[in-house]
């Protein structure tokens, strides 16, 4: 096996696998999603970019799907919730030429603040909780920045593990690279 194949499979099962821990227990929004979208589109040029992280959530929705009842996986916003991972995924692409720590600490705050608005946004189009109105709007705004006891908020959370899980990848992904490069020399 090439050392490129070598690295690109073992990169696509390091995202992969961040993604299915998705199933662990959480935060609310404290999840891989954004950050496997960041460093697909970031560590791959081709259509991998988008490929791979919207395959890592539909499986991961799937054992969603499965683990907790189809009902858990699947719901009214989850349109948005791919776009927006299309949309990080593009973003990450867009940033691939910026050094990495800088690509994960912007990336992560612009894709945490984008999926906190898009997808508050689309509860709120979509609910019965709020009224269609602006106030409706802030008011579903304002309860995703609402502290939940012992675990942040909503769009804190997005940002946070984005970076965290952004960096997790990122040094898996280094750290192949340099394990590739010995085996080759």
């Amino acid at each position: 096996m090439s050392k490129n194949r070598f690295l690109d499979l073992a990169t696509m099962a390091v995202i992969v696998s961040v993604a299915f821990t998705r199933l662990l227990p959480h935060w609310p929004n404290f999840t891989p999603v954004m950050a496997v979208a960041l460093c697909g589109g970031m560590l791959y040029s081709d259509r991998r970019s988008y490929l791979v992280p919207l395959m890592a959530m539909i499986l991961s929705d799937a054992a969603m799907g499965f683990a907790f009842g189809i009902d858990y996986a699947l719901h009214s916003t989850q349109l948005y919730v791919y776009a927006c991972v299309a949309a990080t995924a593009f973003l990450g692409r867009s940033m691939s030429s910026m050094k990495i720590t800088s690509a994960v600490g912007l990336g992560g705050l612009i894709s945490g603040v984008g999926f906190f608005l898009v997808t508050n946004a689309a509860v709120w189009l979509h609910g019965s909780m709020y009224p269609h109105t602006i106030e409706g709007l802030l008011a579903c705004y304002g309860a995703g920045l609402a502290f939940y006891r012992d675990s942040g908020n909503f769009l804190l959370n997005g940002i946070v593990s984005t970076w965290l899980f952004a960096s997790v990848i990122t040094a898996c992904h280094a750290a192949l690279h340099r394990f590739s490069e010995r085996q080759t020399a």
